[in-house]
């Protein structure tokens, strides 16, 4: 019980506590990976997993992110909502504004959403859009509201922009491998993108901290170099599931879902990153 109380329910209690731990990361990598194949495995001859599959996936994406871009203000004391404080009971309204329990329910929309759709018979993302725009406008929205620093959210977001397209446009037209063929790729570049460079700019200029793990050590080395390689480590994932896909034309599918798992932790982190840049 004190392991678990000092690895799991102290970060989530506790504001002064680091969210993320190396325990309870790799747990929550495990269980990631474990949900993931749940998902994959119920999913994998019902729904086709490209481009369109991850466009409807953003404004769930978008939600996610401004809950906890609303509970950092709630953390850092710029904000206060009625009932609305860290706990590790799910019983209590608080625990589904902060980590895990933001997650655990944006996947519960996402599930909604794709029932919505119609994904027991045949699929209609279009509807599986539309419910996430509902659900997503109103955070989004409260978000806006409290910016303080448009000019520099809005400038990361054009150096993210441009730094990620341009660099699938210069693999695409000066290498043999044309990346831009799936356009999936592009989320998965873009998502690295926001997660490194969002983060190097928050760290480096406005005195953020870092709570993953594995990420916080590249960070203490530089932040430069860790937004390099997250986009240098998204390319070689992109051309090696691509190349795997030469050989194995038949798992089209399972690498369709790989990219888009690996597109959504990407965009999730570094967008909040983003937002929380505007309300400095």
């Amino acid at each position: 019980m004190d392991f678990f109380y000092e690895y799991f329910v102290k970060p989530m209690t506790m504001s002064g506590v680091q969210g993320y731990n190396l325990i309870n990361t790799l747990v929550f990598i495990v269980l990631l990976v474990i949900a993931c194949g749940i998902i994959y495995y119920l999913l994998r001859n019902k729904v086709e997993f490209n481009f369109q599959f991850t466009l409807s996936m953003i404004p769930y994406i978008l939600f996610g992110i401004s809950m906890r871009v609303i509970m950092h203000q709630i953390e850092a004391g710029l904000l206060v909502i009625d009932g609305i404080v860290k706990t590790a009971n799910p019983l209590q309204l608080g625990f589904w504004f902060f980590t895990p329990g933001i997650w655990i329910l944006t996947f519960a929309l996402v599930i909604i959403g794709l029932l919505l759709g119609g994904v027991l018979k045949k699929l209609e993302l279009r509807r599986t859009i539309y419910f996430g725009l509902i659900i997503m406008i109103i955070p989004i929205l409260f978000n806006f509201y409290y910016f303080n620093n448009w000019a520099v959210f809005l400038a990361t977001l054009a150096l993210i922009l441009v730094v990620s397209y341009g660099l699938c446009y210069l693999v695409n037209r000066f290498t043999k491998y044309k990346i831009l063929n799936d356009k999936t790729n592009f989320f998965i570049v873009l998502g690295q993108g926001f997660d490194g460079i969002a983060s190097a700019i928050a760290i480096a200029f406005f005195s953020f901290s870092e709570q993953h793990v594995f990420s916080n050590m590249l960070m203490e080395i530089s932040p430069a170099l860790f937004a390099s390689i997250k986009l240098l480590i998204a390319l070689l994932i992109c051309w090696s599931l691509d190349d795997y896909l030469k050989d194995q034309p038949k798992k089209k599918n399972i690498v369709g879902f790989i990219k888009i798992i690996i597109a959504i932790l990407g965009l999730a982190t570094g967008l909040a990153s983003l937002f929380k840049l505007g309300i400095i």
